[in-house]
């Protein structure tokens, strides 16, 4: 775990203070920063929240003093004259405010096999969750979450001042304004983002994906690879398209229990086997699961209440 230095807290100040008249090329350079070291986006998250607290804070009203008083003015009184001392006030509480953040008060939402559902939160962000799945919240903070399993698609709504920070295993997601999907399951990590970007936090390294971008990595943040999806398929689970690249047919039936409640059971090496396509799901296991048997070669019956799917004698599939 990277500790945020003083060094990072600092500069998060500084880039908060410089976002609110920032430009694309500013903000270009503030998106380098914090790929630089998963410490700087931590240090910025802090920093962004506290500011947002500030914010919303009410402080006592400005005192003057009179023209004709002389004495010093008391050392709390001084923060408030001057127009350079207000940036300084600011950086001070910035810097100390993290200490009285409130306390989490985290929940669950979880959904069963075949159902779905969909959250929104506080500050405009809508999530659909997929069945079979569960998301931790958090009722004091609507921009931090994590998903403990299966699938869900966030549409982020963009602050610059504090990003969506989304956890899954040792992996951070961090929204910078954007439509992704997240799946965690059988101890894989599956990133895709369909609208604008965001930064992948793996094991120490910062990644940034856009449009059509993907990424995939163990819970634990190793085994990171990319690749590509046409954007329209993100989230196809929603339409009953699935996209597959070299999965395991287990995660596949897998995926269908999630989305429907259908259970097949793979026997033999079946489960091993790798499958690449984009299939549509009807949701009708009368349709699907024949269909599906088809396309991978392989024998299909039903027992009692369950899909059993089996290779075919001979086939190379």
């Amino acid at each position: 775990m990277q500790v945020e230095t003083a060094d990072a807290i600092e500069t998060a100040i500084a880039w908060q203070l410089r976002l609110a008249e920032a430009d694309a090329s500013v903000w270009a350079e503030f998106v380098e920063w914090l790929e630089a070291s998963p410490a700087n986006a931590q240090a910025y998250d802090r920093i962004a929240l506290a500011d947002r607290l500030l914010a919303e804070a009410r402080f006592p009203a400005p005192v003057t003093l009179a023209e004709n008083d002389n004495a010093p003015a008391p050392r709390g009184m001084r923060w408030w004259i001057g127009g350079g001392a207000v940036a300084a006030a600011a950086a001070v509480a910035l810097a100390v405010v993290p200490s009285l953040l409130p306390r989490s008060q985290p929940y669950q939402v979880a959904t069963r096999d075949g159902e779905r559902q969909t959250i929104a939160l506080a500050d405009g962000t809508q999530i659909e969750l997929s069945g079979g799945s569960q998301l931790t919240l958090d009722r004091a903070n609507p921009r931090v979450a994590a998903l403990d399993r299966g699938e869900a698609l966030f549409h982020v709504r963009h602050d610059q001042a504090a990003a969506f920070t989304l956890r899954v295993g040792d992996v951070a997601v961090r929204d910078l304004g954007t439509v992704f999907n997240v799946a965690r399951g059988s101890g894989q990590v599956r990133v895709a983002v369909s609208e604008g970007a965001v930064a992948v936090e793996p094991k120490g390294t910062a990644l940034t994906l856009r449009p059509g971008d993907a990424v995939s990595a163990r819970e634990d943040g190793s085994g990171v690879s990319r690749s590509h999806i046409t954007p329209a398929l993100v989230g196809g689970w929603r339409a009953g398209r699935l996209s597959f690249a070299g999965q395991p047919l287990g995660e596949v039936a897998g995926e269908l229990k999630r989305l429907y409640g259908t259970h097949i059971a793979l026997q033999g090496s079946l489960s091993e086997r790798p499958f690449t396509g984009v299939v549509h799901f009807s949701g009708v296991a009368d349709r699907d699961v024949p269909r599906l048997a088809e396309l991978i070669g392989a024998t299909w019956r039903r027992d009692s209440g369950r899909w059993i799917l089996a290779e075919q004698a001979g086939s190379a599939r």
